[in-house]
C-alpha cells in the first residue's frame, strides 16, 4: 500500500502561511501589549523619569531584537560583532532623541548608522564585482565574466565573487568551471546557501539527480523557507524515483509560495505525477483541478526552452512540457 504524502489541497501558493499570519498579526499585538505594560510599570515605579526609562528600555530592546535577529542568519563571529557597533549610533540617537524630546538626534543616529554600513559595503565588495554583477544582470556576460575575474584576482578570498562567475559560467552551460568556483566559494563561504543553491542549478541541468538532491537539502537546511530550494528538491528526488519524499517536498514549495505562474505550474505537475507514481490517485485528481490555474505558464515555459541551449536535461524538460500539455487540455474544459 502507498505511503501518503502531504500535498497543498486546494491552496495555491499564494495563501500567507502560518508563521506569516503570526509575524503580521499576533506579534505586532503582543509587542504593542508589551510596550503598554512596562510603560504602566514604570508610570507607577518611577513617574518623574518616565522619558528616561523608556528610552532605556526601547534601547535595550532594540540591542536584544538585533541580537535575536542575528540568530538566524548566516554570520562569523566578527561580523556580529561589527553589526551591533554599526547599530550604536541609531539606538543612541533614538535613546537621547526620546529624552530630550528632540526627532533631530533620532535622525541623525540613524543616518550616521547607514552611512557607516554603506562605507563599510563600499570598501568590502570589489567595485569590479558590483560592475561584473550590473552586467550579467543585463545580459553582457562576456563583460561580466572579464570583470569578475578582475576582482578574484584583486579580492581572492571574496566568496561572492566566485559565486558570480559560478553563474555566468552556469549561464552558458559550462558545467565544469561553474562547478570548481561553486565550490570554490562554499570554502570560503561554507553557509552561503544561493551557491548550494548554484551546485543544484548545475547538477539539475546535468542529470545529476543525486548530487542535486544532496545540495538543495543543504540549502534547505540553511533557508528552510526557501520555496525555491523545495521545488528543486522535489524534482531532483523525482527524477530518482523517490516519489513519496518528492511529493513532500513539492507540496511544501506550493504552500511557501512560488515566486512566478511558471514554477507554480512545474510544481503541481510533478507533485501530481509523484502522487500517481505513489499510488495516491484521488489526490493527483485533486491537485490536477489545482494546476489549470496556472495554465497560463505553458506558454512562457514553452519559449523560455525553446530558447535555451542544449544541455544533457532538455530532452526531458520538453518530454515532461509535452506531457503537461496534454493533462491541461484533458483537464479543461473545451469551448
Amino acid at each position: 500500500m502507498a505511503k501518503q504524502a502531504q500535498t497543498p489541497g486546494r491552496r495555491s501558493g499564494q495563501h500567507p502561511s502560518r508563521g506569516e499570519l503570526r509575524n503580521s498579526v499576533v506579534w505586532p499585538v503582543v509587542i504593542s501589549a508589551a510596550i503598554w505594560l512596562a510603560g504602566l510599570v514604570i508610570w507607577l515605579v518611577a513617574p518623574g523619569r518616565f522619558d528616561v526609562a523608556v528610552s532605556a528600555i526601547i534601547a535595550v530592546g532594540l540591542v536584544v531584537y538585533l541580537l535575536w535577529y542575528q540568530r538566524r542568519l548566516p554570520m562569523t563571529p566578527g561580523e556580529r560583532i561589527f553589526s551591533l557597533l554599526l547599530a550604536v549610533p541609531a539606538i543612541a540617537g533614538i535613546t537621547f532623541g526620546m529624552i530630550e524630546g528632540q526627532a533631530l538626534y533620532a535622525i541623525t543616529g540613524v543616518s550616521g548608522s547607514l552611512l557607516l554600513l554603506a562605507i563599510q559595503r563600499a570598501l568590502s565588495v570589489p567595485f569590479s564585482y558590483r560592475m561584473a554583477r550590473r552586467n550579467f544582470t543585463r545580459g553582457n556576460s562576456e563583460l561580466a565574466l572579464d570583470l569578475v575575474d578582475k576582482a578574484i584576482e584583486a579580492r581572492p578570498t571574496f566568496w561572492e565573487s566566485y559565486q558570480l562567475r559560478a553563474l555566468i559560467y552556469l549561464s552558458a552551460m559550462q558545467f565544469g568551471q561553474a562547478e570548481r568556483d561553486a565550490l570554490r566559494a562554499l570554502e570560503l563561504r561554507p553557509d552561503a546557501h544561493p551557491v548550494h543553491n548554484t551546485l543544484g542549478q548545475l547538477y539539475l541541468a546535468s542529470s545529476r539527480y543525486d548530487r542535486a538532491a544532496e545540495a538543495y537539502g543543504k540549502a534547505i537546511d540553511l533557508s528552510p523557507k526557501h520555496a525555491l530550494y523545495h521545488f528543486h528538491y522535489g524534482l531532483a528526488l523525482y527524477r530518482q524515483g523517490k516519489v513519496r519524499e518528492a511529493a513532500e517536498s513539492l507540496a511544501a514549495s506550493t504552500r511557501l509560495g512560488l515566486p512566478d505562474v511558471t514554477y507554480e505550474l512545474q510544481a503541481y505537475y510533478y507533485l501530481i505525477c509523484a502522487l500517481e507514481q505513489n499510488g495516491e490517485v484521488e489526490k493527483a485528481e485533486e491537485v490536477s483541478a489545482d494546476m489549470v490555474k496556472f495554465r497560463e505558464g505553458i506558454d512562457l515555459l514553452k519559449a523560455d526552452l525553446k530558447q535555451q541551449p542544449d544541455f544533457p536535461e532538455l530532452a526531458v524538460l520538453r518530454a515532461d512540457l509535452r506531457d503537461m500539455e496534454k493533462r491541461l487540455a484533458a483537464t479543461v474544459p473545451q469551448k
